[in-house]
Formats: structure tokens, sequence, C-alpha cells
């Protein structure tokens, strides 16, 4: 309802300043029909020009507003994938987002289910997800026919949902973590924006001179231990991590501002099946943190 008064209030203001505009404009063409001294300056029809030029973007801005309002999905599309995403997603599901701007769908995903709006989405590490959910609007973004993740996954199902083309990627060899370091810490963890996405990781500040650490002790290691890492803000830095197991030399990942949301790994094949204690350190200038990823990989 709110959309559509919207909608008509934007419709009376483009017809009323339409009229304005009709009325400026033959009022401008009998000037210059006079006589040259009986025309205005230079400098007024100048100014009468930037403002003709002003209204005119004007109405085009609410002109393209309007359309694209017309060609976003629908409330009753929203909720049509509200109830698809309750009855067929389950567990290790992800929702991806296409265009990544179009937040309205955050509110008609189901709350148990992750969301990843990004256009990078080939690049995505995914770690225990095994299928995901597409979800596109037709009507201000183009697929095309090379669906993202299209080299890592097979297509289960497509679909439409009134404005949304809702498909169903099953991923071939996902990324199944036998632990996260985050959890295992008991450290609570937040969602930051890393790379135009929300990314839930823990948050390491060091203090000045001293680093901060996060200890976990009897942790059963596999072939790897992986994860991303990035700066808090991003165009601080640079900072170092450092991972260290039981009481051997620490590995130091070098975190830049260029390198993003940054890929880390540590080989631990010589230590798979055993569990050791894994420090996590963090030494960063003063007012920069950093936000880490972590898992425990087969």
């Amino acid at each position: 309802m709110a959309a559509r008064q919207l909608a008509s209030l934007l419709a009376h203001l483009r017809d009323d300043l339409r009229g304005q505009v009709r009325g400026w404009w033959s009022s401008g063409l009998d000037r210059l029909r006079r006589s040259p001294a009986a025309r205005a300056p230079r400098r007024q029809l100048a100014a009468q020009a930037l403002v003709l030029g002003l209204i005119a973007l004007g109405l085009a801005s609410l002109d393209a507003r309007q359309r694209l309002t017309d060609r976003l999905p629908s409330p009753r599309d929203w909720r049509a994938l509200t109830a698809l995403l309750e009855r067929d997603a389950r567990p290790g599901d992800l929702v991806a987002i296409l265009p990544p701007w179009l937040e309205r769908s955050r509110m008609a995903v189901p709350a148990r289910l992750p969301v990843l709006a990004t256009s990078a989405l080939d690049t995505e590490w995914l770690p225990g997800i095994r299928r995901v959910w597409l979800v596109a609007a037709t009507g201000v973004t183009t697929l095309g026919r090379r669906l993202p993740l299209a080299d890592r996954s097979s297509v289960a199902d497509a679909q439409q949902v009134g404005g949304l083309r809702v498909t169903r990627l099953d991923l071939a060899e996902p990324v199944l973590p036998l632990a996260s370091l985050t959890e295992r810490s008991g450290a609570v963890t937040r969602w930051r924006e890393v790379q135009g996405a929300a990314r839930r990781c823990l948050e390491l500040t060091p203090g000045p001179g001293n680093p901060a650490i996060m200890a976990l002790s009897n942790l059963r290691l596999g072939g790897s231990l992986a994860g991303h890492v990035a700066l808090l803000p991003p165009s601080s830095g640079p900072a170092t991590l450092r991972i260290r197991l039981d009481d051997g030399p620490p590995v130091a990942i070098e975190v830049t501002a260029r390198g993003g949301w940054q890929f880390f790994t540590v080989d631990t094949v010589p230590h798979a099946d055993t569990s050791h204690a894994v420090t996590v350190e963090a030494a960063a200038p003063a007012g920069v943190s950093l936000c880490v990823e972590g898992m425990v990989l087969p």
C-alpha cells in the first residue's frame, strides 16, 4: 500500500512539473521571438537554461524511480519465496541474492538460513554449505547463460516465483569443516561488512604493544587450518595474524588493506587426527582490528 501511494504521489509530482516546464518553455519561446533589445541578458538566459536542465533531470529521475518500482518483485512474490524456503530449505543451505542491493529479500528469508548478497559469488568459499538457493529479481537483473557457481555445482531445480527466479544449486564438492575455531573458543562473533558483504567473524583487537590472543586447547586437527581475515577498518594496516601449534614456531600471515577478505591456510597433515593446543594472535597498529574466520578442514 505504501509503495502504491508513493508511486501515485510521484506521478502527480511529475505531471505538475511537466505542466510548469511547458509554461516556461512557451514563455521562453515568446521572449526569443522579440527584438534583440527586448530579450533578456545572456546571463539570465543561461540561468533559465540551467533551471530547465535541472528540472528535466529531476523529471527523468522521478520517472526512472517509478519504472524501477514497477519492475521490483511484489509483496505476493516475497510471500511465495518465504513459503518455498520454509518448505524446501534444510540445514546446510544458503540463500544468495541478486542483485546484491535487494535488501528487501532478507525479510523474506527464514531466520534459520544464512543470506549472502554479493556480485562475486563465484569467489566465495562457502564453508559448511551444501546447497545454494540463488534468488534473482528478473525485472532488475539478468542471470545470463552461465549461472554463478556453475563450475562448482549442478542445477537441481529452477522455478519462476512471480518476479523472482529461484534456482537451487547443489555444490559438487562442498567445504565441510570438522570444527570452527571461533565456535570452539566460545568467543562472541559479530557480523561485519567486508568487501560489500556481511561476514560473521571473531573480532580481535590488540592493545598498545599487546597482541590479541585466542587460545584453544585439545583441538582435534585435520589436514589444514584455513579461513579468512580482514582489516577493520579496511583502509588501515598492515597487520599480522600468527597461528601457533603447541609450543612450535608461529605461522605468520601478513594482512594488508588490498587483501580484502584474505584467504589463509596452515598445513596440519602431520598432526591430523590428534589433539593439540592452537593459539591465534593478532598484532596490529592502534585502532585496528582483525576480523577472523577459521576452520579445521579434513
